[in-house]
């Protein structure tokens, strides 16, 4: 078996972390190393972590806070193996997520990277499954058109080799929410991208959480468009999206904003 170091960034997630951890600690294909990037939080998660009895757990205080995306890169600053994973302190991965991943990237050692589907859950309950495999979109191999329109890729989903991730630049901590669509984008541009289309993860969501502000959403889908609009223009997807953003807005309310927005990213 290969050795897996397993990223699990932190922010004020004492209520749940132990349930994240332990999801990853009782895989059936067994990781070496949890690394806990602890982005600052004001409640006792490092109490709470030190509960759990496993010398795999390796717990990280940033010195500042970095957001989720400066806490990945530096749990892969820190990991010892070169094999490397991604969850969230919030959410849950099923038993065999590793052993699945593992499975299919062996028959398929082509891809640069693989992720999994995800159940969406909001209070246990579930909401819907991404992506959704009924909807024709092409899922895997060279994604990145797709990419460029709509993510199907979720952080805690993804396995990838560390070199990889390097070459792909990372996580871009400039943004603090998207970063992990816009990392995906990122490694699609270099690398074809495998799927295991089975649900290996359940997501637990809230209507407080960083995907529910709308400002920060709007700022950085302007913000993507800008920085890879080249490959947006190149692929035929530039208007698509565009289209797409401003119809999203006029359902928001915000349509006349956010065209000031577009227009603003775009002339520099």
């Amino acid at each position: 078996m290969e050795p897996i170091s397993v990223i699990l960034p932190t922010y004020n997630r004492s209520h749940c972390i132990q349930r994240a951890v332990r999801s990853v600690l009782t895989q059936s294909y067994p990781v070496q190393e949890v690394i806990i990037a602890d982005d600052c939080s004001q409640d006792n998660t490092e109490e709470v972590l030190s509960r759990i009895n496993d010398t795999r757990v390796r717990y990280y205080r940033l010195p500042q806070n970095r957001g989720a995306g400066g806490a990945r890169n530096f749990g892969v600053e820190k990991a010892r193996y070169d094999l490397i994973a991604f969850h969230d302190s919030d959410d849950e991965w099923v038993e065999n997520k590793i052993e699945r991943q593992m499975a299919y990237w062996e028959k398929h050692p082509e891809f640069g990277m693989i992720y999994s589907a995800y159940e969406m859950l909001l209070a246990g309950v579930i909401r819907h499954e991404v992506p959704d495999r009924s909807s024709g979109r092409k899922l895997e191999g060279n994604i990145l058109p797709e990419l460029l329109y709509q993510n199907t890729i979720g952080a805690p989903t993804v396995l990838m080799k560390k070199q990889i991730f390097y070459e792909a630049g990372g996580f871009d901590e400039s943004m603090h929410s998207l970063e992990d669509w816009d990392f995906a984008i990122k490694v699609a541009k270099k690398y074809p991208i495998g799927f295991v289309p089975e649900v290996l993860l359940k997501v637990n969501t809230s209507d407080g959480g960083v995907s529910s502000n709308k400002a920060a959403y709007y700022q950085n889908r302007c913000y993507m468009l800008r920085k890879h609009r080249t490959e947006y223009l190149e692929n035929g997807m530039f208007d698509k999206t565009v289209q797409y953003i401003l119809k999203q807005a006029e359902t928001d309310g915000l349509l006349a904003q956010i065209e000031k927005m577009i227009m603003l990213y775009l002339s520099y």
